[in-house]
């Protein structure tokens, strides 16, 4: 057996049982659960939980184009961007989580963007996303982290210092990348585009944190620490992302959550009900998205 299929199945594997576990959750708690739907805000929360969403992925979708400009690909131009990706990114919910990056490129490629700066900006969207949601997670969660590090007897500060190396080799990738893209005129440019594409990222995971610790606010009732909230979206999207073969981090992103906000003092109930709420907000968001593309598209055809 290869070892990418060793991946998959071992990836489908953690999927299979994390999704298990939000199951056992889900359903030992329904009657909590039920309790909160048919709370009148509710539907309110997770209205506008969507459109933020909707509106915050927006900025990942900034971040391809500006990693496609950072190499001098200009086929592609920013509305244009943002429209492949609103149209393609609810493939991420099909059989493995990367299916959208792959039909990104596949639309993409048919408005003549060159297939070797495609390839580049794929690749480094998942190094700089990973980096990011690695690093929001650290930061907004490092009093947890630091705490769990003098129970377990490891030092936090290490891994504070293997981040800050990390994002040296991210830009050093970059440049090394990109080096069969760009003419020495357009190093800097190069290395400005991707900055600016993981500020992007970063700002994405932020405005996705700000909208799980809304949810949490709003569904639990009661103060919680913010930045741990943060802290643990970014952790439960990373998680999610990095296993194969859970679409859209399905499963895995959910049990992250709610042994995040479980162990950070919010009843298992609750957590829950965050875990399962933040789904119903970024699936329908990134539906949304899509129909909005798709109508568009269907408004244009008509018009011509």
């Amino acid at each position: 057996m290869s070892s990418s299929k060793i991946l998959r199945v071992g990836g489908g594997l953690v999927a299979v049982v994390a999704a298990i576990f939000v199951a056992r959750s889900v359903y030992g708690y329904a009657d909590q659960l039920s309790e909160v739907i048919y709370r009148p805000q509710f539907i309110a929360v997770v209205v506008a939980g969507t459109i933020v969403y909707a509106l915050s992925l927006q900025l990942v979708g900034l971040a391809w184009f500006s990693l496609l400009a950072s190499v001098g690909e200009n086929a592609i131009a920013p509305v244009l961007a943002l429209r492949i990706f609103a149209r393609t990114q609810v493939y991420k919910y099909l059989p493995t989580n990367v299916i959208h990056l792959v039909g990104r490129f596949v639309v993409a490629s048919r408005y003549d963007a060159s297939k070797d700066a495609l390839s580049y900006a794929q690749m480094m969207e998942i190094v700089l996303m990973i980096f990011a949601a690695g690093s929001v997670a650290m930061i907004f969660s490092y009093s947890f982290v630091r705490r769990v590090g003098e129970e377990y007897g490891f030092n936090p500060d290490v891994a504070s210092s293997v981040y800050i190396i990390a994002g040296a080799a991210v830009f050093l990738l970059a440049f090394v990348a990109a080096a069969r893209y760009f003419r020495s005129r357009q190093r800097r440019l190069t290395i400005s585009m991707v900055a600016l594409s993981l500020a992007y990222y970063i700002l994405f995971f932020l405005a996705n944190g700000l909208i799980f610790s809304a949810l949490v606010q709003s569904l639990y009732g009661q103060t919680t620490e913010w930045k741990m909230t943060i802290g643990i979206s970014a952790a439960g999207w990373l998680l999610g992302f990095v296993v194969p073969g859970a679409p859209g981090g399905l499963g895995v992103r959910e049990a992250v959550f709610i042994a995040g906000l479980s162990t950070a003092g919010i009843p298992t109930a609750a957590s829950t009900t965050v875990a399962i709420t933040h789904r119903v907000v970024t699936l329908l968001g990134d539906v949304l998205l899509a129909v909005l593309e798709f109508g568009y598209q269907r408004w244009i055809a008509k018009s011509v």
